[in-house]
């Protein structure tokens, strides 16, 4: 397994698909804190939703470095058709993890803020990163493992599910209706809501509501993902 990982985090430094989305990213987080003085929350809710559009981005493009030939010969050097997915995830979380720290950690070593980073902050930052690195994550493997949506439109389809999620509050708004058939998206707005106010926010049961809401969508997402993944290559 290691050596899977090995080869798949080599294959994807070589094949430089890695340069558009970080280069994208590393642009977007430096004009961001472009001036100093910047409040912290809602600056981190702009690079928690960065990081949801860039690891759909990088998760499709790790998932697009061998063709459908070599993969079929993976699954037989793995022994399992799950271990190349997990594989796969791994290099996935270690490219949001480097994110997530870059992201959190630039602003306060460029002091941008225009107050000290307090605890609360940082535990907000931290969740509300990882959670959505991990949507990114979960559109991306959904868009290119299974078979939900023709090959040549995986992308397009990508897309729609992001601005859906991250338009839910408008579209709720507007429709109504839509609301029972929307929770079928990641809840992106559920859970950075709490860093698009002021400063100073207050931890109470509707936040830890939200925090069960997006860690319960989080598992059984990546779980149906699993079950269609197999159904796919049975």
């Amino acid at each position: 397994m290691r050596g899977f990982i090995r080869y798949q985090f080599i294959s994807y430094i070589r094949s430089l698909k890695m340069i558009p989305p970080l280069t994208v990213f590393g642009l977007w987080v430096i004009i961001l804190y472009t001036y100093k003085d910047v409040p912290i929350l809602s600056s981190y809710a702009v690079t928690s939703i960065a990081i949801y559009l860039i690891m759909a981005w990088i998760t499709m493009s790790i998932f697009s470095i061998e063709g459908e030939s070599e993969k079929h010969i993976l699954f037989m050097q793995l022994g399992s058709k799950l271990r190349y997915l997990w594989g796969k995830w791994a290099i996935c979380l270690f490219a949001a993890i480097i994110l997530i720290i870059f992201s959190i950690f630039y602003p306060i070593l460029m002091n941008n803020f225009r107050e000290a980073i307090q605890p609360i902050h940082f535990g907000l930052s931290i969740y509300n990163h990882f959670i959505l690195a991990l949507f990114g994550i979960f559109v991306g493997t959904f868009f290119s493992v299974t078979s939900f949506a023709s090959k040549k439109y995986t992308w397009l389809s990508a897309i729609l599910v992001i601005v859906v999620s991250i338009s839910y509050s408008g579209l709720v708004e507007k429709v109504g209706l839509l609301k029972w058939g929307l929770l079928l998206f990641p809840p992106v707005m559920n859970v950075i809501k709490y860093l698009n106010g002021e400063d100073m926010v207050h931890i109470g049961q509707e936040f830890w509501l939200a925090v069960l809401w997006g860690l319960t969508y989080t598992v059984v997402g990546f779980i149906v993902i699993l079950k269609m993944f197999l159904l796919k290559e049975r």
